[in-house]
């Protein structure tokens, strides 16, 4: 190629490039009707669902990206596999095929036209659709297609144990298209999901002794009647001396019953089903006068030695969701959503996991770790449900902000659990904040740290908790005290309202402190370095005139961030 040919290539791909990092915020809106039948003999799901796809981009579309995170545990080539034999995790790799699952009987369309579609080649839970017709900006198509989803065994999230159900990640669901491209990403057990805004209009048929909690609001006047004698039901039993008993599998029942649920502005819907869940609800007052219904589902746990039955913690569940949406939304934004819920179900990826408006939480070793795990995971309605961030490509934009104010509620209710100390719910045990604090510290000394900003994948799981959780609340907590308290719930209180039910980035951040003149930039570069600071005394002198003390401190690092003394 000729020197003048090459200049202008590399002139327009520079022009080009400047106009893909200077377009005008946008998002997809995707609205979403499923209609699903559980068979718990089998443990299958049938579906049909269509997908209702708004092109708001400034661009015209030709192919749909599609997850069907379902199909992360069909085999051993998904990234979920390797990632768990990466981690030490054997137990799936040597699962029987029966404890398996995946989707299967897929057949889309567009409109009434059959699509044309594949599986990616690198990942068996992605695939891709090819528009027939390019979809303009403004455009509107309908996906639909019928689906089996095989429920696999817990594994991770999306699982069953016996007939107990947790359904999340379960149905088809088109990527992410921003302003920096498709966001196709596959299922990861260590690294969560980026997903569009829209609204559900969902249909669960199953047998009706089933007690169901999910996303959304319950618009089924009959199942409604049968929650409130659930509660009533469980309410009379905490009373009794026999409240503990261990409660068996019940057989199903040879009726079913259809629940419908719709939910607006949410971009996951999740739905957890077991005919033992015990029912109790609490009602979160707001400062606006909003109420919001919040609800604790668990079965009873056998008392197996003083103060080691699940349950027994599990009375204060719906109490304990209650005061965590009345706390975020005091010191973050108002709650939108019409009801909370927390379960106390299967988990095979930590201590407890989240969806819009409900939470699955596993075993605690008390009432002050349950309280701590339900907090953070009802914490994600605001980080991660409504500032819908891009956890995979930043995950310290939910996970560590969010860390960071479940310390300050377990600081206000406890008078203990700074956000330098390791939150409960990575350990579940209140002896290991200073040994994770020290492990931390460690790291940053041998410069084996890696940045909070950092793509998930390329954290172990030590490594993830250390840095995206801990480190990033510890130095929210420096930036909190070095600006006072009032300016920064100011300044995060107008990046939850600026950006609420959007996909900001980091760059959205760091604007909005800037506009509350929060003097924050060293703490956006302790996020994406291993810069350190490291502060010496130097020399002090006293000054008598104002009886007390004037320091000498020297800076020896790299990072010049505000220090306490």
């Amino acid at each position: 190629m000729k020197p003048q040919a090459l200049l202008v290539l590399l002139i327009l791909l520079f022009n080009l490039s400047l106009r893909a990092q200077n377009k005008p915020y946008f998002q997809q809106k995707v609205d979403y009707l499923i209609a699903a039948t559980l068979s718990d003999s089998t443990h299958t799901l049938e579906a049909n669902i269509t997908i209702t796809y708004q092109n708001n981009a400034p661009d015209t579309l030709r192919e749909i990206w599609m997850h069907l995170w379902g199909n992360a545990f069909k085999n051993r080539k998904s990234a979920f596999c390797a990632q768990k034999l990466r981690e030490g995790d054997r137990s799936y790799y040597f699962a029987r095929k029966k404890e398996r699952g995946g989707i299967s009987g897929l057949d889309f369309s567009v409109g009434s036209q059959k699509a044309n579609w594949r599986i990616s080649e690198e990942h068996p839970d992605v695939a891709v659709l090819t528009l027939a017709k390019p979809l303009p900006p403004g455009g509107i198509i309908t996906i639909s297609t019928p689906f089996t989803l095989k429920i696999p065994a817990s594994f991770s999230r999306l699982g069953h144990v016996e007939t107990s159900y947790q359904m999340t990640q379960w149905y088809p669901k088109p990527a992410v298209y921003d302003h920096k491209g498709w966001h196709a990403m596959p299922y990861l057990d260590m690294g969560e999901f980026y997903s569009e805004f829209g609204a559900f209009d969902v249909s669960i048929t199953l047998p009706d002794n089933y007690v169901v909690g999910a996303t959304g609001l319950l618009q089924t006047e009959s199942e409604i009647l049968f929650l409130q004698k659930k509660e009533a039901e469980t309410r009379a039993r905490l009373y009794t001396n026999d409240k503990h008993v261990e409660a068996p599998f019940p057989p199903s029942s040879k009726t079913m019953k259809t629940i419908r649920y719709t939910a607006e502005l949410v971009h996951d819907f999740a739905w957890f089903a077991d005919k033992r869940f015990m029912v109790l609800k609490d009602t979160a007052h707001l400062e606006s006068g909003k109420s919001v219904d919040c609800w604790a589902m668990f079965p009873m746990s056998k008392e197996v030695s003083p103060g080691k039955g699940q349950s027994r913690y599990w009375e204060k569940g719906a109490f304990y969701v209650k005061r965590a949406v009345e706390f975020y939304s005091k010191h973050v934004g108002e709650y939108p959503y019409p009801q909370a819920t927390a379960v106390h179900s299967a988990l095979s990826a930590g201590g407890g996991m989240e969806y819009p408006m409900i939470t699955v939480i596993g075993n605690s070793s008390n009432g002050e770790s349950l309280d701590d795990v339900i907090t953070h995971e009802v914490g994600h309605n605001w980080f991660y449900g409504i500032l819908a961030t891009n956890e995979r490509d930043h995950p310290y934009l939910d996970e560590g902000f969010n860390t960071y104010y479940q310390a300050r509620y377990m600081k206000e209710h406890y008078g203990k659990f700074s956000a330098v100390e390791t939150p409960d719910f990575l350990f579940n045990e209140k002896k290991q904040g200073s040994i994770l604090e020290i492990g931390y510290l460690l790291l940053a000394r041998e410069h084996k740290d890696t940045p909070p900003d950092t793509h998930s994948e390329e954290f172990n799981g030590l490594s993830y908790g250390l840095q995206v959780y801990m480190k990033t609340a510890i130095f929210l907590e420096w930036l909190e005290k070095s600006v006072g308290t009032a300016q920064f719930d100011a300044a995060m209180k107008q990046y939850y309202h600026k950006w609420q039910f959007s996909h900001p980035y980091p760059e959205d951040v760091k604007a909005v402190f800037r506009e509350n003149n929060l003097k924050a930039d060293w703490f956006f570069r302790a996020m994406e370095t291993r810069d350190q600071m490291d502060w010496k005394l130097s020399g002090i002198q006293r000054d008598k005139a104002k009886n007390g003390y004037q320091l000498e401190v020297k800076n020896k690092g790299r990072l010049d961030a505000p220090f306490s003394v």
